[in-house]
């Protein structure tokens, strides 16, 4: 059976720390950052990029022709590159550079689970046959998801993929997903709960 996401940063953190934060500790610092992250799926630039990709109406084979293409090389290719550019690629990328100590990476895909905007540049171009972006999809009914702690490939950091529906009047148009660095949630989670567990005292 798979460790919960919480037993498994406990671990972590005791491991790498000498010091274990309450559940309710890592849970907070998990749910302050999903709720930023929920708002900046809603950013009006990360809504129109793929409104306007949605519109396209691709083939689910030109997506999967796109993938192939994509995976077939680790190179920055102008495909992958023009995912980093535009204004929502722009305003992504300065949000992953500017937070380097929180995220990971950051990607946003349309209503079929093909890239829109990615930073750094994923694995793959097609996340439709993944958990994280089915479970956020939802069938087109949204839910925020979080994953386990895994070791991302594409940047080699022990992260937890955050997926959150992107709306649009109300309606699932896509998924965003960040990646928020293990050792980030540790340091927060260890400063709210203070030395050697105590809790911090106000003032």
């Amino acid at each position: 059976m798979r460790m919960t996401l919480v037993a498994i940063v406990l671990l972590t953190v005791s491991e790498s720390f000498g010091q274990t934060p309450s559940q309710e500790r890592i849970q907070q610092v998990l749910g302050k950052k999903i709720a930023e992250i929920q708002e900046f799926a809603c950013h009006p630039s990360i809504v129109d990029a793929v409104r306007l990709q949605n519109d396209r109406q691709m083939a689910l084979s030109e997506i999967k022709d796109l993938d192939k293409q994509w995976t077939s090389t680790r190179e920055l290719t102008a495909h992958k590159r023009a995912l980093q550019e535009g204004k929502a690629g722009r305003l992504l990328t300065l949000k992953i550079h500017k937070n380097r100590a929180i995220y990971n990476e950051g990607f946003a895909t349309d209503n079929q689970g093909a890239n829109v905007l990615a930073c750094p540049p994923t694995s793959d171009y097609w996340q439709g046959d993944e958990t994280k972006w089915q479970a956020a999809y939802n069938g087109g009914a949204g839910k925020t998801y979080v994953g386990p702690v895994t070791l991302d490939e594409s940047t080699g950091v022990n992260a937890v993929q955050i997926s959150v529906p992107i709306l649009d009047h109300g309606k699932t148009i896509g998924v965003l997903i960040m990646g928020v660095r293990l050792t980030y949630v540790e340091l927060k989670a260890i400063q709210a709960e203070g030395p050697s567990g105590a809790k911090p005292t106000s003032g």
